[in-house]
């Protein structure tokens, strides 16, 4: 990784709006457009929980947003910001329920540079995704 952020000049920041609406929206427009296998109808249910969880650990994020995930493991520098986890496990979500390989492939590589501490990921708010801010 530390070879493609220096030949590639990938972002070490990004904000909630790119990497939350923009960029994804972008990724499932190219899949719709090419010729790529979706995924099995199977991980559909998987997908709603996925997404209700997103959901509602957003709702959490944003009551309290000073608190945290009691967790520590290979992925803890994003359960320290539960609006980002929350935004991730929404991706992963959406990405089974529309059986998207490509945005399923987002979400995993976004939840993978942000737990490593590669990549820092803004925290969504309402303000940011709701527009106002």
């Amino acid at each position: 990784m530390d070879w493609l952020q220096e030949h590639l000049a990938l972002p070490k920041h990004l904000s909630s709006r790119l990497w939350l609406i923009t960029l994804p929206s972008a990724v499932v427009s190219f899949e719709k457009r090419s010729d790529v296998p979706k995924l099995p109808k199977a991980g559909r249910v998987l997908g709603f929980a996925l997404a209700g969880a997103g959901l509602a650990l957003g709702f959490m994020a944003l009551r309290r947003p000073d608190t945290s995930l009691a967790y520590e493991g290979p992925l803890a520098a994003v359960g320290r910001r539960p609006a980002v986890a929350a935004g991730l496990l929404g991706l992963g979500g959406v990405a089974l329920v529309t059986r998207s390989t490509f945005l399923l492939m987002y979400a995993a590589a976004l939840t993978y540079a942000a737990g490593t501490e590669r990549m820092s990921l803004e925290e969504p708010t309402s303000k940011t995704l709701l527009g106002g801010g």
